[in-house]
Order: structure tokens, then sequence, then C-alpha cells
């Protein structure tokens, strides 16, 4: 009887790992992608104070293109944290903490098109902003991706990152 039953196991995991693609799905490899960034405009909303300390933050609404394998004119909304802020451009001090949700109502990846939204973060003395994919629409509804981007020289900053289409 346990003869039986030990070789009933032995073939159910054999069957089992001969055929490890059955019923799963899998993301399509990782594409890289790069291009540039152009900060065109800055409005701001606001500025105020965090309680009695040096911290200050500004919200705005940054116009911008993307060009390259990510190509599109996005909204950013952002929020920028400025710590020992100095009045009327900072100081020696300051560093910042930025916060932007980016909208693309129109653009094109990898020669797909469709709307998309992403999320930038940047924060600590590394001069380096780091972007995600959230959502998209029409042939991007499955896009997935992150990356990283630099300034250049301003307004001009280069991106790259990786992307990829879920099935």
């Amino acid at each position: 009887m346990n003869r039986k039953i030990l070789l009933t196991v032995l073939t159910l995991a054999v069957v089992l790992l001969a055929t490890p693609y059955i019923g799963m799905v899998y993301a399509s490899p990782s594409t890289p992608v790069s291009g540039t960034i152009v900060i065109v405009g800055f409005v701001p909303l606001g500025m105020s104070t965090v309680g009695k300390s040096d911290n200050v933050i500004v919200d705005g609404l940054m116009s911008v293109t993307w060009a390259g394998d990510i190509a599109g004119s996005p909204t950013y909304e952002a929020s920028m944290m400025l710590h020992e802020f100095v009045p009327p451009m900072g100081g020696p001090d300051t560093t910042m903490n930025i916060h932007e949700r980016i909208f693309f109502p129109t653009v094109t990846v990898q020669g797909k098109s469709g709307s998309l939204t992403m999320e930038v973060n940047f924060g600590g003395s590394k001069e380096e902003f780091h972007w995600t994919i959230l959502s998209g629409t029409g042939e991007l509804a499955n896009l997935n991706g992150h990356g990283t981007y630099q300034l250049v020289e301003a307004p001009l900053y280069a991106y790259e990152g990786l992307v990829h289409f879920d099935p």
C-alpha cells in the first residue's frame, strides 16, 4: 500500500515538474528606454512654511516635453519640500524632497500609444529622480516600468529605465 502511494506521489511530481508553464502567465521581457526631458514652464500654486522651521512646501504645475522611447507632453503636479530654506533662493544647506504625479494625456512608448500616469520622487543628496509607471490606457493599458532621470544642463534632463507589457 505504501509503495502505491509513493509511486502515485512520484508520478504526480514528475508530471508537475515536466509541465511548469501550464496555466501560468508571464510578463514580456523588460526593454530599455531612454531619451530626454525638457522643462517648458512652471506655474507655482502656493508656498507655505512648516511650523516654525526653515522648511517650506512649494506646490506647482510643470509643463514638460519627453522625447525618445517615451514621447509626449505631460503635466506634472509637483510638491517640493525645501529643508533649511533661506529666502529668496535657498542657501548652502538647503536640500529638497520632490514628489510629482505626471499625466500624459497622449504618449507613445515603443510605438504604442495611449495615456499614462507616472510618479516621480527625488530626495537626499543623490541628484537623481526616480520614475514609476502607475497606469496606462489604450495600447499602454498593461505597461509597467521604472527608471531614473538626471539633470544634464537646465532645463534639459536625460532619462533611462526599463518597461514591459503584462499579458
